[in-house]
């Protein structure tokens, strides 16, 4: 009987060793997984470009602080043309100061290979505007060969046709024009550039305004984004560019031929066509009812200086909360002449570094809800990304008219913008430098508009094919 009492004191031992073990590890795990969003003192930054889209970052996370105590969202901001550099520095020292990183379209394969695959199933995808994520937030890794998640868009941002409709509204001018150029004056209907160019000339030589049809010549960086936008009614109509796939190859898209060539391993750039010279020779023409681009350059920080003096701008809509509220109550939306619309949206995504990968994406999730992007709309202008919070401000009716009416438009081109420049990985480095010095040099006289294209689409295909 003592050996049998002595076994089962053993086994009790055992058991309560065991039981003991498993709460200890219980309350170790809970607290690794939970106290992050409720007890412990995290701060997540973020760091992105300065503007309205970084003050509504900073006021979501002011609102998930709220909700997580012990949570700071702590928003750093820096120049447009800076803060790229700024995030490469510490995200190639493996900093860890930045949880989560800003980005564009144009520059996502530029920080993917320092930022995580997002889980997908904290989103609700199907309450995001795909071809707003689809351009920038998944990308093709050519290495793995697979699509990754590698951030997601807190915005919709499109590339538009913005119109004084105190001028456009105007029935005198609207017959005027009619009587002379036989066409509609509302830019809502119209199917070319060529109408835009008989707009400009109609309204500045009648001392109407002063400018025509505001639009982007940036060196730096607003050419890529400008020529597309007129490039996309050539590109449509180019068969031997398209071959009926009329939005190109992702991430080449169209200023890439949607094609692959026997013996290629990559598509041949489209630009150096003769639908390409002639968008170019328009986008030149465009820009002639503006400030000289050899003196001044109208780009996203200094449009708005000019649109009171301007018939309208082509511009992304991020653009109209530069605009003060006189101007911002007299403009309404279009899309692009002929029916179409470019992307350009900003996006989200986790540092590899970050010491808070899982609260990163908590956050990101949050800023990303209906109701956090219905506030994203009504107190700082941006156009949400959720489809519920879209369809929610569309039927509030004390919204103002044309803020209702630019939610329309922007909803709409959202779903279907195609006229968009490349984001494969040399974009950034190489692809846009080339293209947009190339194009200046034309703009201001130095080269032709043949010797512009040609050189930098030699330079594109050693970028690429490198």
């Amino acid at each position: 009987m003592k050996g049998v009492s002595k076994s089962i004191i053993a086994l009790i031992i055992v058991v309560i060793v065991i039981i003991a073990a498993a709460g200890v590890y219980y309350v170790i795990s809970h607290k690794s997984t939970t106290s992050i969003s409720t007890t412990s003192s995290v701060t997540l930054t973020v760091v992105t470009f300065s503007g309205e889209s970084a003050k509504f970052i900073q006021c979501a996370g002011n609102l998930f602080s709220e909700e997580h105590p012990g949570v700071t969202v702590k928003v750093i901001c820096y120049p447009f043309s800076e803060y790229i550099n700024q995030e490469k520095t510490a995200l190639l020292a493996h900093s860890t100061e930045y949880d989560i990183i800003g980005f564009t379209s144009t520059s996502a394969q530029e920080v993917a290979p320092y930022l995580i695959c997002l889980n997908e199933s904290m989103f609700n995808m199907s309450d995001i505007i795909m071809p707003q994520e689809d351009f920038g937030g998944i990308i093709y890794n050519s290495t793995t060969g697979k699509t990754e998640m590698i951030g997601i868009a807190y915005e919709t941002a499109v590339y538009l046709t913005a119109y004084k409709e105190c001028i456009f509204c105007n029935a005198t001018l609207a017959e005027e024009f009619y009587n002379e150029y036989h066409m509609n004056f509302s830019p809502t209907t119209w199917e070319n550039w060529t109408i835009v160019l008989d707009v400009d000339y109609f309204l500045t030589s009648h001392g109407i305004t002063k400018y025509g049809f505001l639009i982007d010549d940036h060196v730096s960086h607003g050419i890529i984004d400008a020529y597309p936008a007129v490039f996309g009614w050539y590109y449509e109509r180019c068969p031997q560019l398209t071959q009926g796939k009329i939005g190109g190859i992702p991430g080449y898209n169209i200023m890439f031929e949607s094609y692959i060539l026997p013996g290629y391993s990559y598509p041949l750039p489209s630009f150096n066509s003769t639908a390409g010279i002639e968008a170019l020779e328009t986008y030149y023409d465009l820009v002639s009812y503006e400030p000289s681009p050899s003196l001044i350059q109208i780009c996203y920080g200094d449009f708005a200086q000019f649109y009171p003096d301007a018939a309208g701008a082509f511009i992304f809509t991020s653009q109209l909360t530069c605009l003060n509220t006189t101007e911002r109550e007299h403009t309404y939306l279009a899309p692009l002449p002929g029916d179409y619309a470019e992307t350009g949206t900003d996006f989200l995504g986790v540092s590899k570094y970050s010491l808070h990968k899982q609260l990163a994406e908590e956050f990101l999730a949050f800023l990303v809800s209906p109701q956090v992007q219905k506030l994203a709309f009504l107190k700082f202008g941006k156009f949400p990304i959720s489809k519920e919070a879209f369809q929610d401000l569309m039927g509030n009716t004390s919204l103002p008219s044309y803020e209702r009416e630019w939610l329309t438009q922007v909803y709409r081109a959202a779903e279907e913008a195609w006229a968009n420049p490349p984001n494969i990985p040399p974009t950034y480095t190489c692809l846009i430098p080339y293209f947009n010095c190339e194009v200046h040099c034309y703009l201001i006289g130095k080269i032709s508009a043949q010797e512009a294209l040609n050189i930098a689409a030699q330079d594109w295909i050693k970028a690429v094919s490198g």
